[in-house]
């Protein structure tokens, strides 16, 4: 095996490990909230319980609200972001609708937000526990309601720079607050009791059913893969 080869291999390890550790704080963390709530843990119980010290926990999350959440508010994927910035009116063959936007936008940023999604990977347990802690500490919602207007600032910007358009343009806003109420509501309806469908799926038909606001009229989703 080359130097090169030993490098990546070790280095794709350590990411294994961190993300490892990271999950098994959140785990924790939600785990104590369900039971005896926010406050009734401290940061060193819970760095006991998974066998770190405080310095390893911050180094993961500023405070024990930021390590329930989990990676719902993490930053977006590299990638899938590069991949959505190259995808604007600037590639060739990629049509400006009636309204200026990039007849794309919408498919584009629904493969945005499932690239998002995957990342989570939210699995059922995952999704029943959270919402447990959710129940049992009803303010947690309002720091992911915070992170989501934060999130939409976020879309706007890469709206913006991926349709060359100055950042305080009312479209890239409009854009970015129209396919927001699309995942929020497809957020509403995932984190249902009786949901059987994916986020990527409910995401999908939502956009569907507001793509004549853009005039997109040829658009068509993939859906989950």
């Amino acid at each position: 095996m080359t130097e090169s080869a030993k490098s990546c291999q070790a280095h794709s390890l350590r990411a294994r490990k961190r993300e490892a550790t990271r999950s098994a704080i959140t785990a924790a963390a939600r785990t104590f909230t369900a039971q005896n709530g926010l406050n009734g843990f401290t940061v060193g119980q819970l760095c006991e319980h998974v066998g770190i010290s405080r310095r390893t926990f911050f180094n993961y999350f500023p405070s024990k609200e930021d390590a329930i959440i989990g990676h719902l508010l993490d930053e977006f994927p590299a990638d899938a972001t590069a991949a959505f910035l190259d995808g604007g009116p600037q590639k060739p063959g990629v049509e400006r609708g009636p309204h200026g936007l990039s007849t794309t936008l919408l498919r584009d940023l629904y493969r945005l937000m499932s690239a998002m999604v995957a990342e989570l990977d939210l699995t059922r347990d995952h999704i029943n526990q959270l919402m447990a802690v959710m129940k049992k500490e009803p303010q947690l919602m309002m720091k992911l309601v915070g992170g989501a207007h934060v999130r939409e600032q976020e879309f706007t910007d890469l709206i913006a720079q991926r349709e060359q358009l100055p950042p305080d343009d009312p479209l890239a806003d409009m854009a970015s607050a129209v396919f927001g109420m699309c995942s929020h509501r497809a957020s509403q309806v995932f984190f249902s009791d009786d949901n059987t469908k994916s986020y990527e799926e409910l995401l999908a038909a939502n956009l569907l059913n507001t793509q004549k606001i853009f005039n997109f009229s040829h658009l068509t989703f993939e859906g989950p893969q």
